[in-house]
């Protein structure tokens, strides 16, 4: 199955190489749980900081039956300088849900 993907810009020019590379990302997802039925990720410059400069955050929106999982990963602990390690934070935080909610599933 292939899930539906939906990514939305905030505050950052759209990127084709960053459009595969999200989407490269949500199939991983679909492999660690083959029941998603739709993804939204959100890439945005939440506010520029003096202290932190030019950040990035990455959410994810994964809908699974009878649930919606939420990554939001934005705080200055989270965010990234570059787009592309704030989307590996993210993934990896997504995949962890991912695998508890499918445990949990897979438990009852």
């Amino acid at each position: 199955m292939k899930v539906p993907v939906q990514i939305t810009y905030r505050d950052v020019d759209q990127s084709d190489a960053l459009d595969e590379r999200i989407r490269f990302k949500v199939q991983k997802l679909e492999e660690t749980f083959d029941r998603m039925t739709s993804c939204h990720v959100v890439v945005e410059r939440p506010h520029a900081s003096h202290n932190h400069g030019n950040r990035f955050a990455v959410h994810f929106g994964i809908n699974v039956p009878g649930k919606e999982i939420m990554v939001k990963r934005d705080s200055a602990d989270h965010a990234h300088e570059d787009v592309y390690v704030a989307l590996k934070n993210s993934f990896q935080a997504a995949r962890r849900q991912l695998k508890e909610y499918a445990d949990k599933m897979r438990n009852h």
